[in-house]
């Protein structure tokens, strides 16, 4: 055995061959560069550690008076709404008073892209695509976008998604749990695979062709045009690069993990007009992040647990309110009205502390899941009636195995979330990309680094 060579060790991504069936192996310390023999211990190798990123939208943001705490620094004093937290306080930075380019109904789309809004011309790629054309190939899913609906609002009033493409367009989110895992683990065999190759052929086939004739067009047509051609292409290549990683990841099987009970019923149907049914449904999607993280099937996140839309009526049958969230935002300082939200933003947020506890639980090297994991809670939904871009909350979860110190609560006035997310790119390892956040962020959040 030669062990200077380090001959012993495994490679990352190795598999078990049965019968008919390959599974994949979790990581295993005997993995890492740290392991000095194939007994001894070696943890993860800094290089090693998969560096994750998450962002989701929480519309209609929260009672920002009753949930900011009233004082600063790591020992702050959680407020009711913050109470689900208590767990993971150490592992997290309440920031408050931010701002965003845009707030209120349909800013949704300026979370992540820093200046996207249904109010301007702009369609800019938002961070989380970013970082996954920068971690590329390494896992079978470069992102996944998620939501509570499956359509991206573009061209109405009200955005549904998080996520914009280099080539400019918004990527429709999927909300179905029971989709997502058939996704990331469903069955294969010799005959899903034949399948999956020849729709890859073809589709390939199928883009040779379309950029032939794109090309010819492009010669007869003016200025204007070959501009909207030039974009065309832009989308073209996006699927030709799709198309390349899905190919370098065909032929690998997928991860082996039991499959949740989604009951007779799509989870996402099962939402009753009180309520009932929303924490389950949340929750199974919660489930299917940290699975997709635990196994490495991606690594960058975008998720919209809560639009501005009808599941804003949920737990009614447990509050027994007389209003919607919407309805309760517009809220006249009426006392009761008030206390209905403080209350309904501990029931969210306790979903959130659920997703936190899933990643915890996971052990990953000498640190956890969470540690590995930058993990945020926003909204471009801020002041007394969640209609401003301005006193805007967030939430920055886990990231410590990145380098990410947390601060307790840290008030940010005015400061623009996009400064947020350069925070995450620099601990991600990412270059900041040119134009980034379409120049909104200024600089690091210096006190998380």
């Amino acid at each position: 055995m030669n062990i200077q060579g380090n001959h012993w060790r495994l490679p990352r991504r190795t598999f078990l061959k049965g019968i008919g069936a390959m599974v994949a192996l979790p990581w295993l310390e005997i993995m890492s560069a740290n392991a000095k023999s194939i007994t001894t211990a070696g943890s993860m190798a800094a290089n090693e550690i998969p560096r994750r990123s998450m962002f989701t939208y929480w519309g209609l943001g929260m009672q920002i008076r009753a949930f900011t705490p009233p004082d600063t620094g790591r020992n702050y004093t959680l407020t009711h709404a913050l109470e689900p937290l208590a767990p993971f306080k150490d592992e997290c930075t309440v920031m408050t008073d931010l701002s965003s380019f845009s707030g209120g109904h349909g800013s949704c789309s300026c979370l992540l892209t820093g200046v996207n809004t249904v109010r301007n011309a702009k369609t800019l790629m938002s961070v989380d695509q970013q970082l996954a054309a920068y971690h590329g190939s390494a896992t079978r899913f470069p992102s996944l976008v998620l939501g509570t609906v499956r359509e991206t609002g573009f061209g109405g009033p009200f955005p549904m998604t998080l996520s914009w493409s280099r080539n400019h367009t918004p990527i429709t989110p999927e909300n179905r749990p029971e989709v997502v895992f058939e996704k990331l683990f469903g069955n294969e065999d010799n005959n899903t695979l034949a399948a999956a190759r020849q729709a890859m052929a073809q589709r390939a086939s199928l883009l040779d062709s379309i950029k032939e004739q794109a090309a010819a067009l492009q010669r007869q047509v003016g200025a204007a045009d070959r501009e909207r051609l030039d974009q065309y292409f832009t989308s073209i290549r996006d699927l030709e690069e799709r198309i390349k990683v899905e190919g370098e990841w065909i032929e690998r099987p997928k991860p082996k993990v039991d499959r949740p009970d989604f009951g007779q019923s799509s989870p996402r149907d099962r939402i009753a007009n009180d309520g009932r049914g929303y924490s389950e449904y949340t929750r199974l999607m919660f489930d299917m992040i940290a699975l997709a993280f635990q196994t490495d099937s991606t690594r960058v996140v975008s998720h919209i647990p809560r639009t501005e839309g009808d599941e804003a009526h949920c737990y009614t049958y447990l509050t027994k309110s007389k209003w919607d969230l919407h309805s309760i935002t517009h809220h006249d300082e009426e006392e009761e009205k008030l206390a209905m939200w403080q209350q309904l933003d501990a029931l969210y947020m306790a979903e959130w502390g659920y997703f936190l506890g899933k990643l915890k639980e996971v052990k990953e090297g000498s640190g956890t899941l969470l540690d590995n994991t930058i993990a945020a809670w926003a909204t471009t939904n801020g002041g007394i009636n969640a209609h401003s871009q301005k006193q805007l909350p967030l939430i920055l979860c886990g990231g410590s195995g990145l380098g990410l110190k947390h601060q307790g609560h840290l008030v940010q006035t005015e400061v623009p979330v996009a400064n947020v997310w350069l925070t995450v790119v620099d601990r991600i390892g990412m270059p900041v990309p040119e134009d980034f956040q379409g120049g909104v962020a200024k600089a690091i959040v210096k006190e998380l680094v």
